[in-house]
C-alpha cells in the first residue's frame, strides 16, 4: 500500500491553514455565528436549570432542560460538518480564490452526513458486541477466581477500546476528501487508503493536537488568571455555590468581547488542520490527474 508523506502533509496542512488564513476564517464564520446563535437560545434554560438544581438540591430540576442538549449536538455536528465540505474543497482545489462567505447544503454535505450516521451504527454495533465479549471473557475469568476475573475484564475492554480507536481511526481520516472527490463507497475507500498507514495518521494527529492543546492550556490559564475570585471553601452550601458560578459568569461574560473571536479563531485553526491534512494526504495518495483510474476497482 501507499504511504503517506507526514512532513509533507504536516507541512501543506499547516500552510495552507495559515497561508490561507482569511480564506480559512471566511468558510467558517457563517457554520460558527449559526452555532453561536443556538447557544443563545438553547444554553440559558439549561445554566438556569443547573441553578435551581443547586438551590433546591433536587437532580430532577436538571431534566427539563436536558432535551436541549442533542439538540445543541445536533446543531453543532451539521456546522461542522458544513465546515468539513467547504475545507475539502477548497484544499482539494474545487474551490480558488479567496473565501469570504461559505453556506451550501449539497450532496456531499448530506454524504458526508450520511457517512457520520453509518459511523454511529458501526460505533454501536461494536460497542454491543464489545459488552458481550467482555460479559464472556469476564465469566471465563472467573475460574481463576475473583483477581482473575478482574484481571482479564480489564484487558477485554483494554484491548477493545484500541480496537474501536483503531478502526474509527483508519474509517474516518479519508473519509471528508473521498467524500467530496468521488463521493461512492466512501467508508470502504477511506479503509482501503489507510491501510497500512495507521501509525502515519497517528502521527499526523499528534502533530496537530498537541500544539492545540497546549495553546488552549495557556489561553484557559490566562482567562482564569484574570479572574480575580475565591473557590467557595470545602462543605460549602449550595447559596455559597451559586454565588459563586453567578459571580465567575459574570466576569466571564464581561471577558466575552474577547474570548469570543479568540474561540472562533482557534477552532477554525484546528478544523482547517484536521480537514486539510487527510486532504493533502489523500491527494498525495490519489494524483489529481487520475482519480476515477486510481478508484476504479471500488465503482
Amino acid at each position: 500500500m501507499a504511504k503517506i508523506p507526514v512532513a509533507q502533509t504536516l507541512e501543506h496542512a499547516y500552510g495552507f491553514t495559515f497561508g490561507r488564513f482569511l480564506t480559512v476564517i471566511g468558510l467558517t464564520w457563517v457554520s460558527f455565528l449559526i452555532l453561536a446563535i443556538g447557544c443563545y437560545f438553547l444554553l440559558p434554560p439549561y445554566f438556569t436549570a443547573i441553578q435551581t438544581m443547586i438551590q433546591t438540591r433536587n437532580p430532577a430540576a436538571l431534566g427539563a432542560a436536558l432535551g436541549v442538549i442533542p439538540l445543541l449536538v445536533l446543531l453543532t455536528f451539521l456546522c461542522f460538518n458544513m465546515i468539513y465540505v467547504a475545507i475539502a474543497r477548497q484544499s482539494l482545489g474545487s474551490r480558488t480564490g479567496t473565501a469570504w462567505f461559505y453556506f451550501s447544503l449539497d450532496a456531499a454535505f448530506w454524504k458526508l452526513l450520511g457517512v457520520y450516521l453509518l459511523m454511529l451504527l458501526v460505533f454501536g454495533a461494536f460497542a454491543i458486541g464489545a459488552v458481550i465479549v467482555v460479559t464472556i471473557l469476564s465469566a471465563a475469568g472467573g475460574l481463576l477466581g475473583q483477581a482473575g476475573r478482574a484481571f482479564v475484564r480489564g484487558l477485554a475492554i483494554v484491548i477493545m477500546i484500541l480496537g474501536l480507536f483503531y478502526v474509527m481511526l483508519r474509517l474516518m481520516f479519508f473519509a471528508v476528501p473521498v467524500t467530496v472527490a468521488e463521493g461512492r463507497r466512501i467508508l470502504r475507500r477511506s479503509w482501503a487508503l489507510s491501510g497500512g498507514n495507521f501509525w502515519r495518521i497517528f502521527a499526523v494527529l499528534l502533530a496537530i493536537y498537541i500544539p492545540f492543546v497546549i495553546v488552549e492550556m495557556i489561553l484557559e490559564g490566562i482567562v482564569f488568571a484574570s479572574v480575580a475570585m475565591n473557590m467557595p471553601p470545602p462543605g460549602a452550601g449550595p447559596e455559597q455555590a451559586l454565588a459563586y458560578m453567578n459571580q465567575l459568569g459574570t466576569q466571564l461574560y464581561g471577558l466575552l468581547p474577547l474570548l469570543v473571536p479568540v474561540v472562533l479563531v482557534l477552532y477554525a485553526i484546528l478544523l482547517s488542520l484536521l480537514i486539510s491534512s487527510p486532504t493533502f494526504a489523500y491527494r498525495a495518495l490519489v494524483p489529481a490527474s487520475n482519480p476515477e483510474g486510481v478508484a476504479a476497482e471500488f465503482a
